[in-house]
């Protein structure tokens, strides 16, 4: 459970008794803006936020909520007495509880993110407080699902924004994540099997740890950190691919995602030429989630 508060004369816990008297029962689906614009390369441009408002009926103490990024914030009314409100996740279990900000009557939880745990996908029982005694809740659902939709091949796709000050940018991959619902979630790392640039070493593998923020009801393009199809140069130690004894390499990469499951693409991809001189040709992928996305990484 997460306090947002240093003061030693707030308790941490919570009456069940006390806080659920006089509930008013309102749930609220958080439904995201339509906005299907993409979002950040990890490793140089900031995320634009995307700010979910709610749909249905709100209370008297509750005039708004949304999720603004990472964050669920709880706007409420300018008269209400209330100093607290609580989280309370799907099990009922107090979660969280967060301070109204007296300036704007708003109290801000942090869902997921590199600090916290993350939350639990369900219905959350928001409840205003003042005094340990409960004046009203709400129930929100978080509930975020994550889907890959495509995956991009620069070679393919020279029209997105790679960084071309690079002299191997035509190497380099980008894929598509959609969130949809209502809750937000993070991608935290990626793995890396059987893909060229992982070819030029002895591993079967190479992991990359790095965050990424998912706002619910939106695609994000994420930039891949590896050079993905560099076959020769790059990494120090590294050898260029023997291509004329590689018939075809299955790749696949996994996203890690919280909450939610894993995200997982494979792609077929055929060798010829020889060493330092390769030539790839994507034969075949899929995503664990979707039907066939592409044969040759041109999604767009």
């Amino acid at each position: 459970m997460n306090d947002n508060t240093n003061s030693p004369n707030h308790s941490r816990s919570i009456v069940r008794r006390t806080v659920f008297s006089g509930l008013s029962g309102t749930l609220v689906v958080l439904a995201g803006c339509k906005d299907n614009s993409e979002t950040d390369n990890d490793s140089s441009i900031n995320s634009t936020e995307t700010t979910t408002e709610p749909s249905g009926s709100q209370s008297d103490v509750f005039i708004d909520v949304r999720v603004d990024g990472n964050q669920l914030i709880v706007a409420l009314a300018p008269d209400t007495s209330a100093d607290w409100v609580h989280r309370l996740g799907p099990d009922g279990n107090l979660m969280e509880k967060t301070k109204v900000a007296p300036d704007s009557q708003e109290a801000e939880f942090d869902l997921v993110g590199q600090s916290v745990d993350g939350y639990t996908p369900g219905e959350h029982q928001l409840v205003a407080v003042k005094n340990d005694e409960s004046i009203d809740e709400m129930t929100v659902d978080l509930e975020p699902e994550v889907t890959l939709t495509s995956f991009r091949w620069a070679k393919n796709n020279p029209d997105v924004e790679w960084d071309k000050s690079a002299n191997n940018w035509v190497t380099h991959a980008a894929f598509r994540v959609q969130n949809t619902v209502s809750g937000p979630a993070i991608r935290t790392r990626t793995r890396w099997r059987h893909a060229p640039f992982v070819l030029r070493t002895d591993e079967e593998g190479q992991t990359f740890d790095h965050t990424k923020t998912l706002p619910p009801d939106q695609t994000t393009t994420i930039y891949a950190i590896p050079p993905v199809y560099e076959t020769s140069g790059g990494l120090v130690g590294a050898s260029s691919v023997e291509c004329e004894n590689i018939d075809t390499k299955t790749m696949r990469l996994t996203a890690i995602v919280n909450p939610g499951s894993d995200l997982t693409y494979s792609q077929t991809v055929e060798y010829s030429g020889e060493e330092g001189a390769c030539e790839l040709t994507i034969v075949d992928s899929k995503t664990a989630n979707s039907p066939q996305i592409s044969g040759n990484g041109s999604e767009t």
